[in-house]
């Protein structure tokens, strides 16, 4: 059996079916299964903990999130925030009233938990990635009146557009760049993610295989998409979807099946169960 101490899932396009909520009976038994080898389970997705729980819930087994494209990770089982890289101040205020200003449908995460101001709810159900998906919200969201000052004092990891037009995509981004400094990524078609400087899903693992002590050579990564891409370089055992976009396929080491097909638990019985 191959020595792989850590599992890392990407979820939307990877660990999750396409209604972006469901992880698949064949994925729980895999992981389940590679968490009693001595595995340890960790989400590495471009959500906050709060959007994260419920599916985690369903594998029973995750151990670590690494949340907000790598900006925060948590210890599921102590609680214990054992990494945490957030924007400056001045570039998050800059941000929320330029977002606002803009009417576009974003969230912030903060502290594991995810913000929409109130007004703005709807347009972001209206961008939600399934029906599914949009009860997740409802559950799972805080709705300040004032989102800017529900934000104040507090560890601001991440912002999430969920759309942007295309002829407006370039102008939004040039103003987007100018709130300060900051790291721009997509997770799927038309979204834009923004974090601090240098974080990514990548360093983040590696952060938690230092303080672990495992190496690149010990873990197992999956992911589809542009916030995956430093994840999938590092780790030895790296798996990009066959429905990844083509990107994140040439950083990957290996091709598994789609997400629809529990792409994740044949690469898992294939490489660990059964290697």
């Amino acid at each position: 059996m191959r020595d792989i101490r850590l599992i890392c899932l990407d979820m939307d396009g990877t660990l999750l079916d396409d209604d972006h909520a469901t992880v698949p009976v064949r994925n729980v038994r895999a992981l389940r299964a590679a968490a009693a080898r001595g595995a340890s389970v960790a989400i590495a997705s471009g959500r906050a903990w709060s959007l994260l729980r419920e599916a985690a819930d369903q594998v029973g087994a995750v151990r670590y999130a690494v949340q907000s494209n790598g900006a925060a990770v948590l210890d599921v089982e102590t609680g214990e925030w054992l990494y945490r890289s957030c924007l400056e101040e001045g570039t998050w205020r800059a941000l929320v009233r330029l977002l606002l200003a803009e009417n576009l449908p974003f969230e912030v995460y903060c502290e594991g938990e995810n913000l929409i101001q109130r007004d703005r709810f709807p347009s972001v159900l209206d961008c939600a990635l399934s029906p599914q998906f949009r009860g997740v919200l409802r559950r799972c969201t805080a709705l300040p009146e004032d989102l800017e000052a529900a934000l104040s004092g507090r560890a601001v990891e991440k912002f999430h557009i969920y759309h942007i037009p295309e002829a407006r995509r370039a102008a939004v981004a040039e103003r987007v760049g100018a709130c300060g400094p900051l790291t721009a990524a997509s997770g799927f078609p038309g979204n834009l993610e923004l974090t601090a400087p240098g974080v990514n899903k990548g360093a983040a693992v590696r952060g938690l295989c230092a303080r672990m002590g495992w190496t690149a050579e010990q873990v197992m990564a999956f992911g589809d998409a542009g916030n995956d891409l430093e994840m999938l370089s590092w780790a030895y055992w790296s798996f990009a979807m066959a429905n990844a976009a083509e990107q994140a396929k040439a950083a990957a080491r290996y091709v598994t099946g789609p997400n629809t097909q529990a792409g994740v638990a044949a690469a898992v019985e294939q490489y660990f169960l059964d290697g």
